[in-house]
C-alpha cells in the first residue's frame, strides 16, 4: 500500500512538473511575440533601425541561454547589404473631404516614391481610358496636375490584369497613382522606387464622387543598408553533424510614422520558437551540432538566408538538415512542411513521430516552393524543411497581425515534435 501511493504520488508530481514546463513553454513563447512585435522594434523593418534593435534582442536572449555566436570576428552576427525602400516619415492621403487611415485604408505599393500636392482626379475604369492617357504622354503631351485614379478590374483574365498593372507602373512614373481595390489590403518590402507614390485604396471608403486629392509621402531609398542574420552555436555529441534551425525576425517596418506593421504570427512566432528550442538545448545537450540562425532580410527577397547559404559559416556539405520555421502562431489544424514531397523520408519520420504522440491533428505535405528562407538551402542540395501552422486567424502582412490576437495554442505541441524530430532526423 505504502508503495502504491509512493508511485501515484510521483504520477501526481510528473504530471504537475510537466503540466508547469508545458505552461512555461507557451508563456516563453507569448514573451518573446509580445517583446518583438512592441512598438519600440518598428515593425522590424528599416525605418529607425528596428532590424537591428531585433537582432540585439535575439543576439542577448542567446547569450543569456549560453548558446555561444557561431562567427568569431563578428560574434552573433553575419552582416550583409542590400538596397531597401522606406517610408520614414509622413504618409497622408486625403480624398475630396475624407482623410484615410494608412494601413486600415489604404497601403502604399511598396516600390512607391515620394509625392506632395493636391490634384485632380481622373478616374480610369477601362483599359480604353488608359490608353488615351498613356497615349498622350507618349505624344510628349502630359496632363499636369492630375491623380489617376484607376479602378482594379474584376476579371480573372491573366492578360487583362497584368495589362492594368503594367499601366499602373507606368502612369506612377509620371503622377502619383491610386489603385481602388475591393481584395484584402496587403504590404510588403520593396528594393526600388519608382518616379511617385502608388496607393492601393480600400473602395468601400473610396468616395467617388470627390474631384481632388491631397498626397504627402515622405520616401527614401536607402542604398546598401547593412542588415544581420543571428547566429548561436550549441555543440553536440556528435561533432560531425549539424543541423540548422533557422526563423526570419525582419517583417515588414513602418509605413509612416503613424503606422507600423507588427508581425507576430510573420514571423515573430518563428523567432519565439528558435529561441525556445534555443533554451531547451543549451540545457540539454543535443545529440549533433545545433546552429540557429535568425534571418534578416527575408520580406525582402530571401536576402539574409541567401548571403549565408552563398558564405555559409559552416560548410553546406556538412549541414546534415535545415528546419525553417515560419508562420507559427496557430495550429488547430495542424502543420503543412514544404519540400516534405522532396526529402521524403524525413516526411515520414516527422508523420511518423506526430502520429505515435498525438502532437497535431494533422501534417500535410507540400513540394517545392520558393517562399521562405529553407529555399536557397535546398537549391545547393541541403535537405530542408519549411513548416506553418494552419487554422485559426489568417492576419498576414498587415497591420492586424498583432500579438494580442495571436494565441499560440499550439506552441507546446510543436515544440514537442520539433524536439523529437531534431532529436531523431
Amino acid at each position: 500500500m505504502k508503495n502504491t501511493k509512493t508511485s501515484a504520488a510521483l504520477v501526481t508530481l510528473l504530471i504537475l512538473l510537466y503540466a508547469g514546463l508545458s505552461y512555461a513553454q507557451r508563456d516563453y513563447g507569448l514573451r518573446v511575440v509580445n517583446e518583438l512585435c512592441s512598438d519600440k522594434y518598428h515593425g522590424r523593418g528599416y525605418v529607425l533601425d528596428g532590424h537591428t534593435q531585433a537582432a540585439t534582442y535575439i543576439a542577448q536572449e542567446m547569450a543569456s541561454f549560453g548558446v555561444m555566436p557561431l562567427a568569431r570576428k563578428s560574434g552573433y552576427y553575419q552582416y550583409f547589404d542590400m538596397d531597401v525602400n522606406t517610408f520614414p516619415g509622413t504618409v497622408q492621403l486625403v480624398i475630396g473631404q475624407d482623410t484615410l487611415t494608412p494601413g486600415q485604408d489604404f497601403i502604399l505599393d511598396p516600390k512607391s516614391g515620394g509625392s506632395n500636392g493636391t490634384y485632380t482626379l481622373v478616374y480610369l475604369t477601362s483599359l480604353n481610358q488608359i490608353d488615351a492617357l498613356v497615349n498622350e504622354l507618349r505624344l510628349n503631351r502630359k496632363v499636369e496636375n492630375i491623380l489617376p485614379a484607376i479602378l482594379e478590374p474584376t476579371t480573372n483574365d491573366i492578360d487583362t490584369v497584368g495589362k492594368f498593372r503594367e499601366y499602373r507602373s507606368l502612369l506612377a512614373q509620371h503622377y502619383p497613382v491610386i489603385w481602388i481595390t475591393s481584395k484584402k489590403l496587403t504590404y510588403s518590402v520593396g528594393r526600388e522606387a519608382l518616379a511617385n507614390s502608388v496607393f492601393d485604396v480600400k473602395r468601400e471608403v473610396f468616395d467617388s464622387s470627390a474631384t481632388r486629392a491631397l498626397v504627402n509621402v515622405d520616401q527614401k531609398m536607402m542604398y546598401k543598408l547593412r542588415s544581420q542574420n543571428v547566429i548561436g552555436y550549441i555543440p553536440g555529441k556528435k561533432s560531425k553533424k549539424t543541423i540548422i534551425i533557422s526563423a526570419h525576425y525582419d517583417h515588414l517596418g513602418r509605413m509612416g510614422l503613424d503606422t507600423y506593421f507588427p508581425g507576430a504570427n510573420d514571423n515573430a512566432s518563428g523567432v519565439a520558437m528558435l529561441l525556445y528550442l534555443a533554451k531547451h538545448y543549451a540545457q540539454f545537450k543535443p545529440p549533433c551540432n545545433l546552429v540557429f540562425i535568425a534571418f534578416g532580410g527575408e520580406e525582402a527577397g530571401l536576402v539574409g538566408s541567401r548571403h549565408y547559404v552563398e558564405n555559409p559559416i559552416i560548410p553546406l556539405e556538412k549541414t546534415h538538415f535545415v528546419l525553417n520555421l515560419d508562420i507559427l502562431g496557430t495550429g488547430e489544424e495542424g502543420i503543412t512542411v514544404v519540400n516534405g514531397a522532396v526529402y521524403k523520408s524525413q516526411f515520414l519520420l516527422l508523420s511518423k513521430l506526430n502520429q505515435k504522440n498525438a502532437y497535431l491533428k494533422k501534417i500535410q505535405i507540400r513540394g517545392k516552393a520558393a517562399n521562405s528562407d529553407h529555399y536557397w538551402f535546398s537549391e545547393k542540395g541541403v535537405p530542408s524543411f519549411f513548416v506553418y501552422t494552419m487554422g485559426g486567424i489568417s492576419y498576414y502582412h498587415d497591420i492586424y497581425d498583432q500579438s494580442e490576437t495571436l494565441p499560440l495554442n499550439e506552441f507546446d505541441s510543436l515544440f514537442k515534435l520539433f524536439r523529437d524530430f531534431i532529436n531523431k532526423v
